[in-house]
């Protein structure tokens, strides 16, 4: 074969490449997209066609292309006018002891997403990990009216843009590059059949996806509204900390002494007829396990011996079945986000939780 032979071959292997990649996109919404290549040193690049992407990643000599999972035009003063439609998982064999666990965590991460979403996703090594891409049918999330509250002036962060990042750490159970943080504007995938200079490696297509885009369950939904009520209450938390910490007029020694002394004097002192789930997930499991750094076994513990004077004042159907499941998953949860409990604030200012807080000021 001669050179010139050759050199037409990997050019339509490449661009094959990047045409099944592209099929993972919004095939309305293909361009304006922003590439990078060795050449942009790291800048990113406008196209308005395939053309165009091409030229740039020849002039490179297709080393360290990528292109953005996302059009260009995403959001406006603010306003979300795209859907986060693709989940990028980013899995890195650096950060795993040995290469069992590493391929373990791959493993897992596509059994999650078949069982999660029904999906079947394209995977690319990249030369030192492998990046899972599963496209899905979602909504513009800030669109939606239950997480319209999420979104104001108060948080530093997008619904959509959140949702991305959970669905990575959700998807993969926290296995995935904790320093990639997917963005609508940052989410660029590497091109199979193109070179990765930091390791010498040419990037490969492992697994394709089966060109299926599964809608998002309601039971997936759940999972992110639960994530981001308590990313708000780990705001508020780090909020009380800040304003604690700038100011000598509240006298504290610790936030377990007294911003969390309600969940120790209200309700693991008292026996609540309702609302038991919510506590457990919400307040109890992160509670001990994040704010107080108790073990697994005793967290389990102590939130059984509640559940039982619970039980105790007020029988609920198949109770030990629901106490095994409950704790586990609520202990799980919290020891994987890592974040505190919701705060009463935040019990009161939402409607959905009225019960819980008439309950909560009944102890009070």
């Amino acid at each position: 074969m001669t050179l010139q032979a050759s050199t037409n071959s990997i050019i339509t292997n490449i661009e094959n490449d990047l045409n099944f990649l592209l099929s993972h996109f919004n095939q309305d919404k293909l361009f304006p997209r922003k590439i990078q290549t060795s050449k942009s040193e790291g800048r990113q690049i406008e196209v308005f066609s395939k053309q165009e992407a091409m030229f740039y990643f020849k002039a490179s000599s297709f080393v360290d292309c990528r292109i953005n999972a996302f059009p260009s035009y995403t959001e406006y003063h603010g306003i979300q006018r795209y859907p986060p439609d693709l989940i990028f998982i980013d899995i890195d064999r650096s950060n795993f002891k040995n290469d069992k666990s590493f391929e373990n965590a791959i493993s897992k991460t596509k059994k999650h997403i078949k069982e999660k979403l029904n999906g079947h996703p394209t995977i690319n090594w990249s030369g030192n990990g492998y990046h899972i891409l599963q496209p899905i049918e979602c909504p513009i999330l800030e669109q939606i009216e239950q997480f319209q509250k999420y979104q104001n002036k108060n948080n530093n962060f997008f619904i959509s843009q959140e949702f991305l990042r959970f669905g990575k750490d959700n998807l993969s159970k926290g296995k995935a590059d904790k320093n990639n943080y997917p963005s609508f504007k940052s989410c660029q995938i590497r091109i199979p059949g193109s070179i990765n200079s930091k390791y010498g490696a040419k990037v490969k297509l492992v697994q394709k996806w089966n060109g299926v885009r599964p809608s998002i369950t309601r039971e997936f939904i759940e999972d992110f509204r639960t994530y981001l009520e308590q990313k708000v209450t780990d705001q508020e938390h780090n909020n009380y900390n800040n304003n604690y910490n700038n100011s000598r007029s509240i006298i504290i020694n610790s936030p377990t002494t007294s911003y969390y002394k309600w969940i120790d004097k209200i309700i693991l002192t008292n026996p609540f007829p309702d609302c038991r789930k919510l506590i457990v997930d919400l307040i109890l499991a992160p509670y001990l396990i994040n704010i107080k750094k108790l073990s697994y076994e005793k967290s389990y513990q102590i939130i059984k011996e509640w559940l039982d004077k619970c039980n105790s004042f007020e029988r609920v159907d198949n109770y030990r079945n629901f106490v095994n499941y409950r704790i586990h998953l609520a202990l799980k949860s919290a020891i994987h986000k890592g974040i505190g409990p919701m705060s009463q604030e935040k019990i009161k200012k939402d409607d959905k939780y009225k019960k819980l807080y008439t309950l909560l000021f009944k102890y009070k």
